[in-house]
């Protein structure tokens, strides 16, 4: 008689791998929605020539969406994954601010008091920086400190990369707009003075481990595996491998490693309660300078809008192999984030938003359209406008752009959304948002908007129109 019982262990393992797969990828949504998002998620890499996409969505504090594209490391043919973990970048930042929430939540921060209440050994220069300057970006520090000597040793300490600068403020705090990446090293020693626990520690305890984010960490460029994803640059359409730099002087403003599907989970805290809601308010609250001008900035967050003219909070990142963004629509609950693993000129926000809106509108409701290969006029609307004859092509899924244009609109696929006129065009700088309306004067435009914006960007001129 057959000993059965390899047989069974093997297919346990088997079973065990199939689960831990279906478990790496998380599809709650309809196939329409999974097809789009795949579809826009491949012309993406294509056309800015990125090695892969991570992509998150979660909804009412569920994930619902998590999928990889393309590839973490290329010459080791491993692909992109839910699991892969990449360099937050600036997406930091608003980890460093969903601990000082949790702290104004238990009453143990304010925003307004002088840090020198929370840092005892902090350079008298700073001494009356205040936590809300700090977060809005309005204290005047310098982005970083001079030099780069000190990019090429080792903290293990928020006191000794605090001490690192030394130099004037810019402006007085308040007067201006100034981002700075090293004001979250500060930030970040205000939660180690008002907590009285290390910066990680209560990172740990306070924030990842109550919002289940196992896979957020500070990177250790010492300790890196396979799991965290190869980083790269692009240059002349081609991908290069990225050096691997040391980012420990600027752990809480940029040098996590984390995933998308960790970061839509951190949304949770505004929302679950633990951050209350007086505080999120405080937190998504615009800051104002001293005459009067709303930054649409508060506790590290920006706000904007979207083409859809829905309400957006975020934050973006961008730092040697990574482009990140995570993106909260308050009015729906939902949150969206995405990690690529190389440098590029990615438009995120914008790319961000087109993902968001397939999650946010799966009913379609598409009108018929036909054009084949019309001739038609692309005109670049910057300072000096140039216009290139081109041939579009459209139909109710999606369509085609080509133009006599070297740039990044010689030849694009588009790809129709659900609204009536609402499509999106695949280009090297990311998902753009394309209106097409035959009865306008113009047939098409193109918009890019960037962030921090109090109006929908179809309010303003277009990036480029077609006619």
């Amino acid at each position: 008689m057959i000993n059965s019982k390899p047989y069974i262990l093997f297919f346990y393992i088997l079973l065990i791998g199939i689960t831990l797969d279906a478990q790496n990828e998380t599809i709650l949504v309809s196939d329409d929605v999974a097809q789009s998002v795949e579809k826009l998620a491949n012309a993406l890499i294509k056309q800015s020539h990125i090695p892969g996409i991570s992509i998150a969505v979660s909804k009412d504090e569920k994930l619902i969406y998590a999928k990889g594209f393309g590839y973490a490391n290329i010459e080791e043919n491993i692909k992109m994954s839910p699991a892969t973990q990449l360099r937050t970048a600036s997406v930091a930042k608003v980890i460093t601010a969903t601990a000082i929430g949790h702290l104004l939540t238990d009453g143990k921060l304010d925003l307004d008091e002088p840090i020198k209440t929370y840092i005892p050994y902090i350079d008298k220069t700073y001494e009356n920086l205040t936590s809300r300057q700090l977060a809005a970006h309005t204290s005047g520090l310098e982005h970083r400190p001079k030099g780069n000597n000190y990019k090429k040793k080792h903290y293990n300490s928020i006191k000794t990369t605090v001490q690192l600068m030394k130099k004037p403020l810019l402006f007085t705090p308040d007067t201006n707009y100034s981002y700075s990446t090293y004001a979250f090293n500060l930030l970040a020693a205000v939660i180690e003075g008002a907590s009285g626990m290390d910066y990680m520690d209560y990172l740990e305890k306070k924030i990842f481990k109550p919002l289940h984010m196992t896979q957020t960490y500070a990177e250790n460029i010492n300790t890196l595996t396979s799991v965290d994803a190869k980083l790269y640059y692009i240059k002349n359409k081609k991908l290069k491998s990225e050096k691997l730099t040391n980012g420990s002087y600027k752990i809480p403003g940029a040098g996590f490693r984390s995933t998308p599907s960790d970061l839509v989970k951190m949304m949770s805290a505004y929302t679950n309660n633990l951050i209350s809601k007086e505080v999120v308010n405080e937190m998504f609250r615009s800051h104002k300078l001293n005459n009067g001008e709303l930054i649409n900035v508060g506790i590290a967050w920006r706000k904007s809008i979207d083409p859809f003219e829905n309400k957006v909070i975020e934050h973006a990142g961008n730092w040697l192999g990574a482009r990140t963004v995570i993106s909260y629509y308050p009015e729906h609950n939902l949150s969206i984030s995405i990690m690529i693993n190389a440098s590029c000129q990615l438009l995120i926000e914008e790319t961000a938003h087109i993902f968001a809106n397939i999650f946010l509108n799966e009913t379609i409701n598409r009108d018929q359209i036909k054009l084949d290969r019309i001739p038609v006029k692309v005109t670049f609307n910057g300072e000096e406008k140039e216009t290139y004859n081109g041939e579009l092509s459209l139909d109710s899924e999606g369509g085609f752009l080509t133009s006599q244009n070297d740039g990044f609109l010689k030849s694009n696929p588009i790809f129709r959304l659900n609204g009536k006129n609402d499509y999106c065009m695949a280009t090297a700088y990311g998902l753009l948002y394309l209106n097409i309306n035959s009865e306008s004067e113009y047939l098409g435009n193109v918009y890019a908007y960037y962030n921090r914006l109090s109006k929908n960007p179809q309010k303003d001129q277009p990036i480029v129109t077609i006619e």
